[in-house]
């Protein structure tokens, strides 16, 4: 039986009166920091990523969602469901003996608030996770609006898992309340990788009764008196420890107080950079909710509502520390080495692993190894930090592929031998320049950046154009990550390089109006006006214009082609390729699977459609390129009824990929998990505001529209704020950056661009 909720129309609309971008379902308040879903059934889940980097949550606008420790994958506490129709609970509370289910939702930074009205009954429930703990908390207020005492039985439903799924688990599971502990503790005693590990299930008031009788269905039930007119604050908490580690029991102030510190550990976090701009939903992604996608779900979560991946990508969390390389520096240091150290011996690398289990795949991926390059650069840029580069750092070791073979899960091992990253990164650019084909273009290997291309370049003579164009901008970034660790010999080496494989792209790549995608394994073209399928491929034209090897001509036409073939004016997207796969003879891989118009089969994919902004930037392309970003951004997409409607998906998160396909066009894909949350903050602050860090000087480039006047940033370093007022008056003042000291200071300064 359903809890239902009563005068959730009026509720409603209150609400709606005061949020921003109210579009029926929902909208902005608290400056932009939460989001008020106020119609809790919507078209597709909209979630929220609780998460420390140990431990963490989904959860869903209804409540529903799931919990997980050390590994989304490897350690689901309680049960992971990516229905997005029926979006079942796993954790449910459950008040008289009835399901609550919440009127309005508040998904904020590391928290979530859930309420609800009911007759003589006001419910608010608070989900978050500790900052540093395994442990989560439904921070309970119930308030009796009748005018009689009264006493409610709440029973707290887990499906525990203890493992990968529950099907493997649930016939292992043993539980043992403990009244002494007040808490009824879970076990696998058959888990692999986390046999120590009980869950727990506990609260802050007596237990009155637990139900164990499920294999995996776990109840504790607690009774709660609630005078005439009164109100009780209480809690359900769960969490994981160590089979030997005594319970850390939380009271009432303890949780609420940790709370406040979850709600201030996050302010810090995000408020290193704020903006101020003409456009608002600008500001609100920029401010907090890219940044907060990045870390919650792909740095501490490695989690979304549609994959609990749990593993380390090479190339994926490197590219997201480089969103972070402002506010956590320390963290980005961090991640950079820990990545080094996955790379073999022989220059590749682990495309991604299990830490835990010591389990990766190695490939004959072409661009994975090569993002090490990029990021060390932005990193040192950003921070000035030399001493990263004479690191010592080991490798990791395990089987060679065998002839003919792109891909195996291995378990592997870490090296005993170890060098410099900075040997780490010459590695990776000696191999990229030894691997190439018969038209002196890069191998392309089980696949580039477009995993789904892995049957383009398997047998190993395939060519990746786009691989030639992202190794010109390494070798220029490798030439002075070389000068700076005065190694001006290899220096040279990179420097030379660069006109042959300028040379080889103009000579083998340029199909008469635009660039190629890549060559077959037997010679075959790929992204030509002479295919079928696939013509023209986004990012060859977006790297080509951002390395300047496109010609002045070449550009011109590759900005009128791009435009007419790839942007969807239609769906407001900017399609990945064009046609889309479906009979193609050549085979390119598993993205022919997707139907046509689905994430990389012509469909847009965010991270590729951030790189063309960036070359239109690039390009001074200024009002078009900010045209497709609003376009974009998900506030924008969801800012109507009927907006919400076509996208489904969250409107305060970013979306790896939107359809194109007749059937769905405009509507979104993947949230969440995705590094398009990354490029889109690295993109904003950057490419559109301008702004760049190098060492202690912090300068402005903006490329912002043409109608803005001035935009404000609040920057904070070490215990300095800088209050900037930045005036876009084309004064040729050379007054566009300023020096940053770190002496605990508020500096108001006022820059002329």
């Amino acid at each position: 039986e359903l809890l239902a909720p009563i005068g959730s129309q009026t509720h409603r609309d209150k609400q709606n009166e005061r949020l921003q971008f109210h579009n029926h379902y929902g909208g902005f308040s608290n400056e932009g920091t939460e989001y008020v879903v106020t119609r809790t059934r919507t078209p597709m889940p909209w979630i929220n990523v609780l998460s420390n980097p140990r431990f963490g949550a989904i959860v869903s606008s209804t409540m529903s969602g799931f919990t997980y420790a050390h590994n989304a994958q490897q350690f689901k506490v309680t049960a992971w469901h990516n229905d997005i129709v029926s979006d079942p609970a796993s954790e449910m509370l459950l008040i008289g003996h009835r399901l609550f289910l919440p009127s309005l939702a508040r998904h904020g930074f590391g928290y979530s608030v859930f309420e609800g009205v009911f007759e003589g009954l006001s419910v608010r429930v608070t989900v978050f996770v500790a900052r540093q703990d395994m442990t989560k908390f439904y921070l309970i207020d119930m308030a009796n609006t009748s005018d009689s005492d009264t006493t409610l039985r709440c029973e707290w439903v887990n499906k525990m898992v203890l493992g990968v799924t529950e099907e493997e688990s649930c016939r292992y599971l043993i539980s043992d309340f403990n009244a002494e502990d007040n808490a009824l503790y879970v076990r696998n005693t058959y888990g692999e990788l986390y046999r120590d590990e009980h869950a727990f299930l506990s609260s802050t008031e007596p237990i009155a009764e637990v139900d164990t009788i499920s294999p995996n269905r776990k109840t504790v039930m607690v009774d709660i008196s609630l005078p005439a007119n009164g109100s009780h604050q209480w809690a359900f908490v769960l969490g994981v420890k160590q089979q030997h580690v005594k319970l850390h029991h939380w009271d009432i102030n303890a949780i609420t107080n940790e709370l406040k510190y979850v709600k201030e550990d996050w302010q810090r976090r995000l408020g290193h950079v704020q903006v101020a701009t003409p456009d608002v939903s600008f500001d609100n992604m920029l401010n907090g909710w890219y940044l907060y996608q990045t870390y919650s779900a792909r740095l501490f979560g490695r989690v979304g509502f549609y994959q609990v991946g749990g593993a380390t990508g090479f190339r994926d969390q490197l590219q997201d520390v480089m969103s972070v390389v402002y506010s956590d520096p320390d963290y980005a240091r961090k991640q950079i080495l820990t990545h080094a150290a996955h790379q073999f011996p022989e220059g590749d690398v682990l495309h991604w692993w299990h830490d835990d289990l010591m389990f990766g795949s190695r490939t004959t991926c072409s661009d994975d190894y090569l993002w090490l390059v990029y990021v060390t650069f932005q990193y040192v840029r950003v921070t000035s930090d030399l001493s990263i580069l004479s690191e010592q750092v080991s490798f990791v070791e395990g089987d060679m592929l065998r002839e003919g073979e792109v891909e195996r899960g291995m378990t592997y091992s870490v090296s005993g031998k170890a060098q410099t990253l900075y040997q780490h990164l010459q590695l990776c650019i000696n191999k990229a320049l030894r691997q190439k084909g018969i038209h002196h273009l890069p191998l392309m290997g089980c696949g580039d950046w477009n995993d789904g291309m892995n049957r383009v370049g398997a047998e190993g003579k395939g060519e990746s154009v786009w691989v030639a164009f992202f190794l010109v901008d390494l070798l220029r970034r490798m030439e002075k990550l070389s000068l700076w660790a005065k190694q001006p010999e290899y220096a040279q080496k990179c420097h030379d390089a660069i006109p042959s494989l300028q040379d080889a792209i103009h000579k083998n790549a340029w199909d008469g109006a635009w660039y190629l995608r890549a060559y077959f394994d037997n010679g075959d073209a790929l992204g030509s006006r002479n295919n079928i399928e696939c013509q023209i491929d986004l990012i060859c034209q977006a790297w080509s214009l951002l390395t300047d090897t496109a010609t002045p001509n070449q550009k011109e036409s590759i900005l009128a082609e791009t435009e007419l073939r790839l942007v969807d004016h239609e769906n407001n997207l900017i399609r990945l390729l064009s046609p889309a796969f479906k009979n193609s003879n050549d085979d390119p891989g598993y993205i022919m699977t997707y139907m046509e118009g689905i994430r990389e089969n012509g469909g847009q994919y965010t991270h590729a459609a951030m790189w063309w902004i960036m070359a239109l930037l690039h390009e001074n392309q200024n009002d078009r390129a900010y045209s497709y970003y609003s376009m974009i951004n998900p506030i924008n997409r969801s800012s109507t009824l009927s907006n919400v409607l076509e996208y489904k998906v969250e409107p305060y998160c970013i979306a790896a990929d939107i359809y194109s396909s007749r059937q769905h066009g405009g509507r979104g894909g993947w949230t969440w998990y995705t590094g398009s949350a990354s490029w889109a903050y690295k993109v904003g602050l950057e490419g559109i505001l301008g702004l760049h860090q190098n060492g202690t000087t912090l300068s402005f480039a903006p490329h912002t529209p043409s109608d803005w006047k001035e935009f404000k940033v609040s920057y904070r370093y070490g215990s300095s704020t800088y209050d900037i007022t930045v005036l876009l008056d084309g004064a040729d003042t050379n007054e566009n950056s300023l020096q940053l000291v770190d002496d605990g200071q508020r500096h108001e300064i006022t820059l002329h661009c």
